[in-house]
C-alpha cells in the first residue's frame, strides 16, 4: 500500500514546494502576473481550485486585458466542473488565439460536459489541424465524438479514424474504434482489414474476442458466433462493462447475442459497445 501512494504523495510534495517558493517570490514581487500566473495554475494541478481562482482574479485586477489570463482561469474552471463559465473564457480566448490546440482540447471536454457532441468535435479538429503531431488519444477523442453525435456521423467517424491510423498505423485504440464502426454497419471486409493491423496476441483479449464473435455474426456464421459469445459469457465479469481500464460487454449482451445472434442484432451490438468506450 505504501508503495501504491508513494507517486502521488511525492508529486504533491514537489508541488507545495514550488507554490512555497513562488509564494515567496510573490510576496517580494506582490504585482507580477507572470508569478501569480505561475502559482494560480500550480493550484490547479494540485487540486486547490479556489486558491487558483484567487491568483487568477489578482491578475485580472492587475492586467485586465492579459493575453493568457482566460486560458489559464478557463482551464481551471472547466477541471473544476464549471463547462459554460469555462467554456465563455476559453471562446473569448481563442478568438485573439484561434490556433492555440490546448484551449481547443480543453474546450472539447467541456462541450462534451455540455452535451454538445459536433461543437465538441469541431473543437477536436481545430486541435488536430493546430498540432504539428496530434497524438493518437486525440484522434480517439475526435472519433468518439462523432460517434456521440449519433449514428449519423459514422462517416465522419470512419474519416478521423483513418486519418490518425496514416499517422499511427498500428494504433490499437483506433484500429479497434475502426472495427466497432464498421460492424456497426455490417461491412464486415472493413472491419477484417482494421483488425488485420491487431497483433495476434491482442487477439486473445475479450474486447478482441467479442469484435471477431460480432464478425462471424454480421457474416452470416451464426454457429460459430453463437459458440463465441457462449464462451465469452462463460469467462464475462459479474461487475458490469468495464475494467481495468477497458470495456467489455456485459453479461446481459452476450447473453442475448449467443442465443441470437442474427446479423442485425450484432450491427446494433456493435454500435451500443461504442457508446461505453
Amino acid at each position: 500500500m505504501l508503495l501504491l501512494a508513494t507517486g502521488p504523495l511525492l508529486a504533491h510534495s514537489d508541488l507545495n514546494l514550488q507554490i512555497e517558493k513562488l509564494s515567496q517570490e510573490i510576496s517580494v514581487q506582490p504585482d507580477n502576473t507572470e508569478l501569480l500566473l505561475r502559482r494560480g495554475d500550480l493550484h490547479r494541478r494540485h487540486g486547490d481550485w479556489d486558491a487558483g481562482k484567487r491568483d487568477f482574479e489578482k491578475v485580472r485586477e492587475l492586467q485586465p486585458d492579459h493575453p493568457r489570463i482566460d486560458w489559464f482561469e478557463g482551464r481551471l474552471l472547466v477541471v473544476a466542473g464549471e463547462y459554460r463559465q469555462g467554456d465563455v473564457l476559453l471562446t473569448r480566448f481563442l478568438v485573439n488565439t484561434p490556433n492555440h490546440s490546448g484551449a481547443h482540447q480543453v474546450r472539447a471536454i467541456a462541450r462534451e460536459h455540455l452535451d454538445q457532441p459536433l461543437k465538441a468535435a469541431d473543437d477536436y479538429r481545430a486541435a488536430v489541424n493546430s498540432s504539428e503531431r496530434p497524438s493518437p488519444s486525440l484522434y480517439r477523442s475526435l472519433v468518439l465524438s462523432y460517434i456521440s453525435a449519433g449514428i449519423g456521423y459514422t462517416d465522419s467517424a470512419i474519416s478521423a479514424v483513418d486519418e490518425g491510423l496514416g499517422l499511427f498505423p498500428f494504433e490499437v485504440s483506433l484500429l479497434g474504434l475502426g472495427a466497432d464502426l464498421s460492424l456497426s454497419r455490417s461491412d464486415v471486409q472493413a472491419a477484417a482489414e482494421y483488425m488485420a493491423g491487431v497483433q495476434p496476441g491482442l487477439l486473445k483479449l475479450p474486447q478482441w474476442r467479442f469484435r471477431l464473435a460480432l464478425r462471424s455474426c454480421t457474416g452470416g456464421e451464426t454457429g460459430a458466433a453463437a459458440r463465441q459469445f457462449a464462451a465469452l459469457l462463460a469467462a464475462a465479469p459479474e461487475d458490469g462493462t468495464k475494467r481495468t481500464g477497458t470495456w467489455q460487454p456485459s453479461r446481459g449482451m452476450l447473453a442475448s447475442l449467443a442465443t441470437n445472434p442474427a446479423a442485425e442484432a450484432c450491427s446494433k451490438a456493435a454500435w451500443d459497445t461504442l457508446q461505453i468506450q
